[in-house]
């Protein structure tokens, strides 16, 4: 038996760049499809911390988050998280920021290296593939080496926006630092995320897919988070029984929930 998946633990609001969602609507957009619970990890992209203003950003993400705590009491219950892009570039305000806001949640993610291009910008028509993905795949390791977060977001982000005929047809080349990213983050604890937002787009498959997720099962990791990375209401939820399906298939039982910094295991099987 199969249990319905009610939690969306990765969606962005109007506090991130990218999205004009006010939070009110991604919550009721929440409860409508029927969840449980939510976590608002708006981006706050570390290595432009201050040149962006995201340390402003940061604030307002929490605050509403907070506000919204209060205001669906009893109907949802909401992480105030964060999805904390490249905190290995920028680690003094990452402490500063850590020490400011007490999140629920947080996210590790890798959006861009040292120099802030995000691997969106990336011209893939011109950009040398293999070396895109060392240097990536480096970073991401980094990051779990630091672990300073609750689950990795994404962790193929850079394939999404890569064209087809651009993209690499494996990851084979890249799996010893992928299996020692995931040996880190299995002893570390830290949870991997199922994100569903390339169903939503040409690339058609999670990040990670089925293949990556069966294997930090392998290698000995537990914890999984699911999340959407929805930037508007309509998206709220999008393809999380998809993402629990590929979880039980590879081995997992459970999902993870975040509130005051502690996992919270909520059955798939």
């Amino acid at each position: 038996m199969a249990y319905p998946v009610t939690a969306d633990f990765h969606t962005h609001t109007d506090s991130s760049p990218d999205s004009q969602a006010p939070v009110e609507a991604m919550c009721r957009a929440a409860v409508d499809r029927g969840l449980t619970a939510l976590a608002i990890t708006d981006h706050v992209e570390m290595v432009s911390f201050l040149d962006d203003g995201y340390d402003r950003l940061s604030a307002r993400s929490y605050r509403k988050a907070v506000e919204a705590q209060q205001r669906f009491q009893g109907k949802l219950r909401i992480a105030a998280g964060v999805e904390l892009g490249e905190p290995i570039y920028n680690m003094e305000e990452t402490r500063r920021l850590l020490s400011t806001h007490p999140y629920d949640f947080i996210l590790g993610s890798m959006h861009s290296l040292g120099d802030g291009q995000d691997f969106y910008f990336y011209d893939y028509s011109k950009a040398d593939i293999p070396s895109v993905l060392d240097a990536y795949f480096q970073g991401v390791l980094e990051l779990v080496r630091w672990g300073g977060f609750h689950s990795l977001a994404h962790l193929t982000y850079p394939l999404r926006y890569m064209p087809p005929e651009r993209r690499p047809e494996t990851l084979t080349p890249w799996q010893e630092v992928i299996d020692e990213i995931f040996t880190l983050m299995a002893g570390k604890g830290l949870a991997l995320e199922i994100n569903t937002s390339g169903l939503r787009g040409p690339i058609g498959m999670t990040s990670p897919d089925l293949t990556l997720i069966r294997r930090f099962r392998e290698l000995g990791g537990e914890n999984i988070t699911l999340g959407s990375d929805a930037h508007r209401p309509e998206d709220v939820g999008a393809g999380l029984e998809t993402a629990a399906s590929l979880a039980i298939e590879a081995g997992f039982r459970y999902c993870c929930l975040y509130f005051e910094g502690k996992p919270e295991r909520v059955r798939l099987v």
